[in-house]
Formats: structure tokens, C-alpha cells, sequence
């Protein structure tokens, strides 16, 4: 990787560094599993699965959730702008729409042959 460039793939110097750090980083950390993973005497306790203490932590940590959740009003606040809000916004939009074009045909505004679903 010593003649390689950051330039050359549109990174900087730098950059480039970090990325192959990581990729060796990725690499070892393979290469430590699956020594763990093939050896037959180690993980024997653990019916032959690799115990990862950290994977333990965060499914763990995903599984009692919220045993531990306390709401608070940026809870409150996150919830009604992210997930109410847009969704009365789009109903309210589908149903004005929706209106008007109800409104149009009952009126006789909108031909027939202009309509999207009609029986001929």
C-alpha cells in the first residue's frame, strides 16, 4: 500500500492510513476468530460457540431495554415530531386532496373520460 496514494482513490493521505488501519485491524480480529472458532477443547463449556463478552453486553443491553427506559420530554418531544407529526401532516394532505377531487366529480367539474377509475 506504500505506493498508493490518497489521491489516487480521492482521499487524502491521511484518510487513506485510517482505512488501512482499519482493514488490518478487521483482518487480525478474523483471523482471531476463527482460531477461536476451529479450536475443539476451548469453547467446549459453551457448546462450541465463541462467548463474546461484548456481543453478550449489547444483546443483553437490547434485550431489557425497557426494563430501563425512563421517558422524559425529549422522549416525548422525539416521538411526536418524528413519528405523529408526519403522519397527521400526510393524512391531513391525502384527505384535502382526496376531498377536493370527491368534490370535483360530485359538482361536474371532472369529466367522466378524465377520470382515473371509472366502469367503461
Amino acid at each position: 500500500m506504500g505506493q498508493c496514494k490518497g489521491s489516487d482513490f480521492g482521499v487524502s493521505d491521511l484518510e487513506l492510513k485510517i482505512i488501512c488501519d482499519q482493514v488490518e485491524r478487521r483482518k487480525r480480529y478474523r483471523e482471531e476468530f476463527l482460531k477461536a472458532r476451529t479450536d475443539p477443547c476451548l469453547h467446549s463449556k459453551e457448546a462450541g460457540y465463541v462467548f463474546d463478552p461484548a456481543i453478550q453486553r449489547f444483546l443483553s443491553l437490547k434485550n431489557t431495554h425497557l426494563e430501563y427506559f425512563t421517558p422524559t420530554f425529549a422522549n416525548i418531544r422525539f416521538g411526536v415530531c418524528i413519528i405523529i407529526l408526519p403522519m397527521l401532516t400526510y393524512g391531513y394532505a391525502i384527505w384535502t386532496q382526496r376531498t377536493k377531487i370527491e368534490w370535483d366529480r360530485r359538482c361536474g367539474k371532472t369529466k367522466y373520460r378524465d377520470r382515473l377509475f371509472k366502469f367503461a
